[in-house]
């Protein structure tokens, strides 16, 4: 049987580590291709180290146990248990943002896809509720995020953008803590794409009857903030692939003001 690893993860974090998560990253892509294991907003895989042994017989269970546990403290990787039985203790396992950023290809196995969204929909904001605000004097101009600085004010003015969406039916972000997986997301995508191209992708919802659940007869699913911030999604959204129409020159709203331009 022949193993493969990508040199670069091995070189940084080891050559039985690379192996695994090579292997991890298999089965949790089958997985997401199958909707399968599907858990707590993530695609995931389970194994014992004696499977992990016999299907890697050069190396041993130290080493196993010692490459994964090092992947989990570095935060590639989150375990799980999600068996049937309470007496079950195989581990489940589950890759995290900054692990899929080692594969360079920007991919989050993470969210189920077009077809299979939640059965509720997001309900209408209440009429005239105060945008929440994030950002306080108190707190530092910039945050760092996986070796990324971003704009306290950037991500304050997605979340304003965002809220305004409420008029359409889109739930508001009631929560934006440093460190919460959708915070890190955002960043992401900040970082990925930019704040101006960040703040396009929520504009053109307003565009979108699909993403506001009002494509079929009856109101259905609707985005969520977290849906949106995933790797997988975004560009989508930002294409337009869910637009009724093409957007020209799309209206966000200002930091300062809570006007419009163009």
């Amino acid at each position: 049987m022949v193993h493969t690893f990508d040199s670069d993860i091995a070189a940084k974090y080891g050559v039985n580590a690379a192996i695994l998560l090579q292997n991890l990253y298999y089965w949790i892509e089958k997985n997401q291709a199958n909707e399968k294991h599907f858990h707590d907003g993530r695609y995931w895989t389970y194994n014992s180290i004696k499977a992990f042994e016999e299907m890697f017989p050069y190396m041993s269970k130290k080493q196993i146990r010692s490459a994964l546990e090092k992947m989990e403290n570095e935060g590639i990787i989150i375990s799980g248990n999600y068996n049937s039985s309470t007496y079950d203790r195989t581990k489940w396992y589950a890759i995290t943002e900054n692990g899929y950023a080692l594969f360079g290809n920007g991919d989050c196995i993470c969210q189920k896809g077009k077809m299979d969204f939640p059965e509720k929909a997001n309900q209408f904001a209440a009429e005239g509720e105060p945008i929440p605000d994030i950002n306080t004097d108190s707190k530092p101009d910039n945050i760092t995020v996986s070796n990324f600085t971003v704009r306290r004010t950037d991500v304050q003015r997605c979340v304003n953008e965002w809220n305004s969406l409420a008029e359409y039916g889109i739930k508001q972000i009631s929560r934006m803590a440093a460190g919460t997986q959708r915070y890190e997301r955002l960043v992401a995508r900040i970082k990925q794409y930019g704040i101006d191209d960040v703040l396009k992708a929520i504009a053109k919802i307003r565009a979108s009857s699909f993403l506001q659940g009002r494509s079929g007869s009856k109101r259905q699913w609707v985005i969520t903030f977290d849906w949106f911030v995933c790797p997988n999604n975004f560009p989508k959204v930002l294409d337009g692939n869910y637009d009724d129409a093409e957007i020209q020159n799309p209206i966000y709203h200002t930091p300062d003001s809570g006007g419009s331009r163009q």
